[in-house]
């Protein structure tokens, strides 16, 4: 498998020892980038959120990884869907709606029309188009456990592939009960390898009381922080190279204190406090762990 040199050089280093030294265009380069949507982000599995966001039928919300985006849709109670978002005819996306409820999904674009499930039911344009049961959008293996939607984008096929085993450890049994106090989105100029080092070791800050008593993470992108009855989904969504937005999904027990949860100013003075040292020092900011566990990642193919 061939890895752009920047991330070969990271390779060389580690296997020499000494100090790590990165180039920019580990930073800055789409190569990147692209190596590591195909290699890191779609690693499972990507814990997305909490499953009360899909709590109706025909309800469905969007995640974005990079230039994948896929469309989490729930048909009924015990049939959900996880969907590659973008149409059979063009590839332009059928879901622009970051979240919605409808019975069907459609693309503006040349009005190809989907049922929820996927399958291609009225291709505009296309009359010559009779038998469309063989036209279906390529979906993803999902699941949902302890009140989590899991995602696995390693994989996708008309028929979405068996899920694998999801640990969730230390997920409380009950956090299917709860209920999504708050969300919040935090758009960032760093690349997402910094804020991955940074948050991997501040999950206290998850909270506003400063304290994490456990965390478990999933995937290289998302990690559940607790703190005694009060539970925060971090996410890492990489847009572009110096683009990454951080998602907190606060998950708390019916009727807990408002002022419970993440705190928007103590986050938002870490992250400065962290851009600081960042922009002082870009290329050698990340240790050697991380380095260790970034290549292992990239060099190893996603599926065997």
């Amino acid at each position: 498998m061939d890895l752009p040199e920047p991330v070969e050089s990271i390779g060389a280093q580690l296997e020499a020892g000494g100090d790590i030294v990165a180039t920019p265009d580990l930073f800055d380069a789409y190569e990147v980038f692209s190596a590591e949507l195909s290699q890191v982000f779609v690693r499972p599995w990507l814990a997305v959120d909490h499953h009360s966001r899909l709590g109706e039928d025909n309800s469905y919300f969007r995640i974005d990884m990079g230039s994948r985006s896929v469309v989490l849709v729930r048909e009924r109670a015990d049939c959900l869907h996880a969907l590659r978002n973008a149409c059979l005819h063009a590839g332009y996306r059928i879901c622009e709606e970051e979240d919605g409820k409808g019975n069907h999904l459609f693309c503006n674009y040349h009005a190809w029309d989907y049922a929820l499930d996927g399958r291609l039911t009225d291709p505009v344009l296309r009359p010559d188009q009779e038998d469309r049961s063989r036209f279906r959008l390529p979906r993803y293996a999902m699941q949902v456990r302890r009140g989590l939607i899991f995602v696995d984008l390693s994989l996708a096929a008309p028929n979405p592939p068996a899920p694998g085993e999801v640990d969730v450890g230390a997920v409380p049994e009950d956090l299917g009960d709860r209920v999504v106090a708050r969300r919040q989105r935090y758009p960032t100029t760093w690349n997402w390898k910094h804020l991955r080092q940074f948050l991997w070791h501040a999950k206290e800050l998850a909270f506003a009381a400063g304290e994490c008593d456990a965390a478990v993470e999933f995937g290289p992108l998302s990690f559940l922080a607790l703190q005694g009855e009060d539970a925060v989904l971090c996410r890492l969504v990489p847009r572009f190279p110096a683009h990454t937005d951080i998602e907190l999904v606060r998950i708390a027990r019916p009727g807990a204190p408002a002022t419970d949860g993440f705190h928007d100013d103590r986050i938002a003075a870490a992250l400065r406090d962290e851009a600081a040292a960042v922009e002082a020092a870009p290329l050698t900011a990340l240790k050697r762990p991380f380095y260790e566990w970034y290549w292992s990642a990239l060099s190893t193919p996603v599926r065997n």
